[in-house]
């Protein structure tokens, strides 16, 4: 998963508060091995020295980072959030119709939470976050929500989608949607499976 790289851990341009020279892409590379971890078990059982261990740097240099396992935690979260974003709106040059844009949305997520089932279920529940990362999250939801709505509103304007329909309950859906089949459909599909047959619904629906 990329990161952003903030200015206290760039290259040369900061010291910790001991006055300790700046480690070459510190924050990155702790985020990178806190996002392979989460992803892998269960988040109690993610312990700080494994992370540490991962990214080849000291306990003391992840808490200097981040003040606790739940700040790096949410810091993971958000941004991986932020870079699937990302990853759809590039994705989303390449397709013309409507159907063929809420599959992108629908492939590109399926896949990014199947690895990351811990994500799916601590997010069921935001307000475990700190509460300026609960801020965060909620901010790259709604972004999220609103790509998904603009798109709808697209297929509505070129007469794909029923003029009538509501594209905030619409997208709200269809992530309602995504949730359910990672936390419950995964022992007898994939994504893959998974992708073809959720679009077909969904788009019966709009178009109704």
């Amino acid at each position: 998963m990329n990161v952003r790289i903030d200015s206290a851990s760039s290259v040369g341009l900061s010291k910790d508060h001991r006055g300790r020279p700046s480690t070459p892409f510190l924050r990155e590379r702790i985020l990178r091995s806190a996002a392979v971890l989460f992803a892998q078990k269960e988040y109690d059982r993610v312990l700080i020295d494994e992370i540490a261990a991962r990214a080849g740097v000291g306990k003391g240099s992840v808490y200097r980072q981040f003040s606790s396992k739940e700040e790096l935690y949410a810091a993971v979260v958000i941004e991986g959030f932020a870079q699937l974003q990302r990853e759809i709106r590039a994705a989303l040059a390449g397709a013309g119709t409507v159907r063929d844009q809420v599959a992108t949305i629908v492939q590109h997520s399926l896949a990014y939470f199947w690895s990351r089932r811990q994500f799916f279920a601590l997010l069921h529940d935001p307000k475990a976050l700190p509460r300026r990362q609960e801020r965060l999250y909620h901010a790259q939801r709604q972004e999220f929500t609103e790509l998904i709505g603009a798109v709808l509103r697209g297929g509505i304007e070129r007469g794909s989608l029923r003029s009538d329909l509501d594209t905030r309950i619409a997208a709200e859906a269809l992530l309602g949607m995504l949730r359910g089949i990672n936390r419950y459909c995964r022992e007898y599909t994939t994504p893959e499976a998974a992708v073809p047959l959720l679009v077909g619904i969904f788009i019966g629906g709009c178009t109704a």
